[in-house]
This record gives structure tokens, C-alpha cells and sequence, in this order.
């Protein structure tokens, strides 16, 4: 199976610009699911989505201090699939 990739993201390679990316896809799809919520819109939550970036930032953050932790997935494998991910 074929798996885009992103190859000229300039910051892609910065663990901080990249959490703070996740931080506001997640602030977006929190923001989706409490607006369903509060003025029942029974819009679609993509709850994997929410799932994938809560992992990739502990991921991230660990490999932050760590550079070793989870050796086989790279900064810039990670780079790609938060920037793939669909939130909407």
C-alpha cells in the first residue's frame, strides 16, 4: 500500500513547532465535539483522529527528551501523518 509523504516541510524536523501544530488540531476537534454536544448538532467526531494525535504528542514529547524513545518511527514519519490526518 502506497503512503504519502511530506518532503519539503521546512519545520517538519522541530518536535516543538510540530506539537504545537498537534495542540491546535486537537483544540480544533475538541472545539467540534463540544459544539455537537451543546447545541446538539449530530455533526460526524472523528474520534480516531483524536486518538492518533493524543499518541503522536506523547510520542513526540517523550522522543522531546528522550531522542532514542521509539527509535523506529522518526520525527519526519511522524511529521507526515499529523499533517495527513483529516480532523473534519
Amino acid at each position: 500500500m502506497l503512503q504519502p509523504r511530506l518532503t519539503s516541510c521546512s519545520e517538519c524536523g522541530e518536535i516543538p513547532d510540530l506539537l504545537a501544530d498537534i495542540e491546535c488540531k486537537i483544540a480544533e476537534v475538541a472545539k467540534n465535539l463540544y459544539n455537537n454536544t451543546v447545541f446538539a448538532l449530530n455533526m460526524p467526531v472523528p474520534y480516531t483522529t483524536m486518538i492518533d494525535l493524543l499518541n503522536y504528542r506523547r510520542i513526540l514529547t517523550y522522543k522531546y527528551c528522550n531522542p532514542d524513545y521509539a527509535k523506529m518511527y522518526s520525527v519526519c514519519q511522524i511529521a507526515s501523518k499529523v499533517k495527513l490526518l483529516k480532523y473534519k
